[in-house]
């Protein structure tokens, strides 16, 4: 059986640190800092950064980076922590600028067999994965805002290539690792959960700055909204296109928030059907500083996702409240795993502010396919109407062997009669080729009208090639992941929309948003990618 997936309009610590040399562009005005794990020195991903003495902080990316500007004024000490680590305290001070500032975090988690054990000492019973996970969903309610409340956050979109069909397409021209970086502040009203978020005019978001960052390389044709069809899709899923406002198609994919409204394929409505969709094991606990955290994988059952797709994930429970902590998803295609990057992944994250769940970080991405504009073509065609000619520039040098002596690569036309006329000669220059039309032959044809001449007239060419191999007219079909993300930075409970500001549009491109004054604007920042050289 073959299902189509969619989405829904209406997812004891190491105390050193270690600075190395920067090998990439740092910002001499910023501090940057990359979170690794003690033994295995891999990036710790999406790390919890908070500044002490403050409600203030931010999330490292999935590299493990952060960036902190140098004047952070009060904030002298930062702690650092992350789901199955110990929690560590820093000293600003220590954090040197022109560097790379490396911080290892140890691992702190048990294996379900130590688990085991020491429930077996205190003679209690062993819960199922089935049990916890039913526990939590019953416990949204009382674990999770029903009460407004507001967040500001470092919110952005972008692309990177899914293969090589992009980067070829780039050929020398730097790196393609981010493409159509879009960035800024953001500040999301929530009127607490249970409201609908398209539909209760209390949910709202403002937008503090948000723009395209030239740094990296822009691409029009991948930024328009998904038309599930032949300019930008993804085959077996639908993607809503939402009017091409990624924050929405985003905010969709917090299973948490929209608990008890369909997301996205196999979790579908969290409350009814996530359990009954998937099957569970419990894999042992994990640490946030002290707080012991059941962590639980899980498999979308084979009836549920069809002969193409299967989708696998953890979450995070916490062991004392049962409030869920931590939720990924992953959708892949079957025998295509080991291969590929998922079709599409959701992670979020929420922490605890005074007894109650709040975002921490909420993340999507997928794949799609789309037709690119980068490709060899005609730039512009001059027809002299006195002399017969046509001279032809293309967008890139031309292959010259490709045209020398072959007039066959030309084709005219003469009225809707579509008569066919010779063409003289090819004469071939470095910027453009002149196209000589037979004059005696077209001049002779009985529906010869001066006129309409030059509307008349039209050329063909077929099978040339630019230098470096790429056909005429030939579009590439390039395939992308397209990425979500926001980093919350300070979490207000309580705090409503003030109506007179101007709200984003929730179905419409965040470029076209209009931009609101922020007081203090100096608490926050965005935490741009560290852009490297290209063949890093």
């Amino acid at each position: 059986m073959v299902k189509k997936l969619f989405f829904i309009t209406l997812l004891y610590y190491c105390t050193c640190l270690n600075v190395i040399q920067a090998q990439d562009h740092v910002d001499a005005n910023q501090l940057f800092c990359r979170v690794l794990e003690e033994g295995s020195k891999q990036p710790i991903l999406y790390a919890t950064v908070k500044f002490i003495g403050t409600n203030r902080g931010l999330i490292s990316d999935d590299r493990g980076e952060f960036r902190l500007p140098l004047d952070l004024n009060t904030i002298e000490k930062i702690e650092i922590s992350s789901i199955g680590f110990g929690t560590k305290e820093i000293s600003v001070k220590e954090l040197r600028k022109d560097q790379i500032n490396i911080i290892y975090l140890k691992s702190k988690v048990e294996e379900l067999d130590a688990v085991a054990l020491v429930l077996k000492k205190k003679k209690l019973p062993q819960p199922s994965a089935e049990e916890i996970v039913a526990k939590a969903l019953r416990r949204i309610p009382m674990n999770y805002p029903k009460t407004p409340f507001s967040y500001i956050g470092y919110y952005r979109d972008y692309q990177q290539p899914a293969d090589d069909s992009y980067s070829k397409l780039y050929k020398g021209k730097g790196s393609v690792q981010y493409v159509n970086l879009n960035e800024g502040i953001i500040e999301v009203f929530d009127a607490g959960f249970g409201t609908d978020y398209f539909g209760d005019n209390k949910n709202q978001t403002l937008l503090y700055s948000y723009g395209r960052n030239a740094t990296f390389i822009q691409d029009s044709t991948l930024s328009v909204p998904y038309d599930n069809d032949k300019k930008k899709y993804l085959k077996d899923v639908t993607i809503s296109p939402l009017g091409g406002n990624e924050l929405s198609v985003l905010n969709i994919t917090d299973i948490l928030r929209n608990h008890d409204k369909v997301t996205f394929s196999f979790v579908d409505m969290f409350d009814k059907d996530f359990m009954k969709n998937h099957f569970f094991t419990l894999e042992g606990l994990s640490y946030l500083g002290d707080i012991p955290i059941y962590k639980i994988g899980f498999l979308t059952e084979a009836k549920i996702a069809g002969t193409l797709h299967y989708g696998k994930g953890k979450i995070y429970i916490s062991k004392e409240n049962y409030a869920i902590h931590k939720f990924n998803y992953e959708m892949y295609e079957k025998d295509k795993e080991i291969k590929k990057s998922p079709l599409y992944a959701a992670t979020l994250e929420y922490k605890d502010i005074n007894g109650k769940m709040y975002l921490n970080y909420l993340t999507f991405n997928n794949k799609f396919q789309a037709n690119s504009d980068h490709y060899f073509k005609v730039k512009k065609t001059v027809f002299d109407e006195e002399d017969l000619f046509f001279d032809v520039y293309f967008n890139r040098k031309f292959d010259k062997k490709t045209i020398s002596s072959k007039k066959n690569r030309f084709k005219i036309e003469y009225t809707y009669k579509q008569e066919k006329i010779n063409v003289k000669e090819v004469l071939i220059f470095d910027d453009y080729v002149r196209v000589l039309i037979d004059k005696n032959q077209l001049l002779s044809s009985p529906d010869f009208n001066k006129s309409t001449l030059k509307r008349d007239l039209r050329l063909t060419i077929k099978n040339i090639k630019d230098i470096d191999g790429n056909l005429l007219d030939k579009i590439p079909s390039v395939k992308v992941n397209q990425y979500r993300e926001i980093f919350v930075q300070e979490v207000f409970p309580g705090k409503k929309v003030d109506k007179r500001l101007k709200v984003m549009n929730k179905y419409a491109p965040l470029l076209e948003s209009e931009i609101n004054p922020l007081e203090e604007k100096e608490k926050y920042w965005v935490n741009t990618p560290l852009k490297r050289n290209r063949n890093n």
